[in-house]
């Protein structure tokens, strides 16, 4: 398993204070911080040791640091703290060369997940519907958080889980029957308008909307002509949204739905009945468990005998464990289902599943204020179309000022308008709500994915004018502070990155990656206001180790981005 230089100076540096205290490393390393910049990169607080040892915690500090050499660090004590700075060598040349030898495997060059399967339940349209706005959260957090765990070599089930079986098959069957056009049933478009009109008619028609819910009783009851039509909706359904999703970037081990488990239910049901229970309740069927007050049961069967989600979930937990032995099942659902999935997991546990306690809900909070020229949106297709067009403008008006040369300027506005709305949504916290704004995501400066894209063409063409990256160059030449500076945020990739992985917060990567490009362009800005401070220096071997700094910010920025499922254009 490969070890970020980071770790390695930490696990070092808590070692050394471990012998010099008599106690096990494991106790000490949890206790060593990142230290204020002004003061080192590495943090000991001795204030828990003052009452054992009878003494001030500066007094304890300053007798540790006095007692501690480790290669490569240099210890002083400020206060009560032991504090710990990277020297300059071989730090530097460890950092670069570690980024550079990873190249686009950088942050998740590891095997920390070897050996371990982790499924991800995300994206989920319902069939016979677009892919909605509201699906932007869940497919590019979804996206991003598998591709975190397969860089860390974990090997990873992603499962676009469809809303594939339900009354609103029976609306969408009893609609085609009353609005649809034969010729067309291959056309999502189509679809979309027939199930608009039929949900419109059922609120308003209690007889129509029986209809839909026999059509759907048909369907559980096997019936072959209801299968036919629900089928073909569904491939429809499927081909459409593959388009999607490839324009995205994105590719499922696993496109299933929740009819994988019809004919499977009487067997989970009857699992439940033995343990913890069931009971009717109002005609209902219920899980018998203890409930908090006005909490509604879990539902395993409505009056009229159909299944409901929260039976086939059940159904599709145990399938998943039985196929993947998973270390970890992470539903990646919104907030908004937060008690269904508390139900859910807590019923597997009632059912004495061991695993259940592996099982997470990746929640996350409401995108607000989107919309597009043509209104609100409906479809997520429509948001992607015009990312690009309004990226498309900006590339024009580049083109036109002589700032910006592409063989391709569509590819790039395409590139641009899904960097820009992939990136305004992944650098929030998830389980924050957040305005969506258009002029904000679009944006050069600030936060955006633009800024970010732009920092990374910027590199690469620095890059070109440089001759290209170095084979061999003198680390020891490299500093500067802002160079120096650089240097630690490259560092950080790939302890984010395992952070991420732990919290399911693809935020954390986004957020370093603005510090990287911050960083970066201060370090431009210093080479334009002192000729003997730029990149591309005269003296050659400073301009080669100039370059093999800017190739390792170059493998950082185009590795987190891949990450995070954003395109990495050479040129803006």
């Amino acid at each position: 398993m490969s070890s970020s230089v980071y770790s390695k100076y930490r696990a070092a540096f808590a070692q050394a204070l471990a012998t010099a205290l008599g106690v096990p490393a494991a106790d000490i390393e949890a206790q060593v911080k990142p230290a204020e910049p002004t003061h080192g990169d590495l943090s000991f607080a001795t204030f828990p040791l003052a009452k054992a040892q009878k003494k001030a915690p500066p007094a304890i500090a300053a007798g540790l640091a006095q007692t501690l050499s480790v290669p490569g660090l240099e210890i002083k004590a400020v206060g009560p703290y032991v504090n710990a700075r990277f020297m300059a060598m071989p730090f530097t040349a460890e950092v670069l060369d570690t980024a550079r030898a990873a190249g686009p495997r950088y942050g998740g060059d590891s095997d920390v997940g070897k050996g371990k399967t982790v499924t991800i339940d995300y994206s989920s349209p319902n069939i016979a519907k677009p892919i909605g706005f509201h699906h932007i959260r869940t497919t590019f957090l979804g996206h991003c958080i598998a591709n975190i765990y397969r860089a860390l070599g974990w090997r990873v089930e992603g499962i676009n889980y469809l809303g594939d079986w339900g009354k609103q098959f029976g609306l969408v069957a009893v609609g085609f029957q009353e609005y649809g056009d034969p010729a067309r049933i291959e056309d999502m478009g189509h679809l979309v308008e027939v199930y608009v009109k039929a949900n419109a008619r059922a609120k308003a028609e209690p007889e129509f909307d029986e209809k839909a819910r026999d059509f759907f009783r048909r369907m559980e009851a096997g019936d072959a002509e209801a299968l036919k039509l629900w089928n073909q909706f569904r491939e429809t359904s499927i081909r459409g949204f593959k388009v999607i999703y490839q324009r995205m970037g994105i590719e499922f081990e696993h496109i299933e739905g929740e009819s994988r488990y019809q004919g499977k239910m009487d067997a989970v049901i009857e699992q439940i009945a033995q343990k913890p229970g069931v009971k009717e309740s109002q005609g209902a069927l219920i899980v018998d468990m203890p409930y908090a007050e006005n909490e509604p049961p879990v539902l395993l069967k409505k009056n009229d005998g159909s299944t409901l989600y929260a039976t086939r979930d059940l159904a599709a937990a145990e399938d998943r464990y039985e196929r993947f032995h998973f270390e970890k099942s992470l539903y990646v659902v919104a907030q908004d289902q937060a008690l269904h999935f508390r139900q859910l997991f807590r019923t597997l546990t009632e059912m004495g599943q061991p695993w259940a306690e592996r099982c997470v809900h990746v929640a996350f909070g409401r995108i607000h204020g989107m919309s597009t020229r043509k209104g609100q949106v409906v479809q997520l297709n429509d948001v992607l179309d015009e990312a690009k067009e309004r990226a498309a403008a900006k590339v024009k008006e580049n083109i036109e000022a002589g700032r910006l040369t592409t063989d391709d300027p569509e590819k790039l506005a395409e590139q641009i308008g899904l960097g820009a709305i992939a990136f305004g949504d992944l650098k929030h916290k998830r389980a924050s709500d957040y305005n969506f704004d258009w002029d904000e995501v679009l944006s050069i400066e600030g936060h955006t994915g633009i800024y970010l894209q732009y920092a990374h063409a910027r590199v690469v063409n620095v890059l070109r004018k440089g001759g290209g990256a170095p084979a061999s160059y003198d680390a020891s030449l490299l500093t500067l502070p802002e160079e120096q500076a650089l240097v630690r945020e490259i560092m950080r990739l790939p302890e984010v990155v395992l952070d991420a992985a732990e919290q399911y917060e693809p935020s954390l990567v986004a957020r370093l990656l603005l510090d990287v490009a911050a960083s970066l362009s201060r370090y431009y800005t210093l080479g334009n206001q002192d000729r003997t401070k730029r990149i591309l220096a005269e003296d050659d071997a400073l301009r080669s180790a100039r370059l093999a700094l800017a190739d390792s910010a170059r493998v950082t920025l185009a590795a987190g981005l891949t990450l995070l499922g954003i395109p990495t254009p050479e040129n803006m």
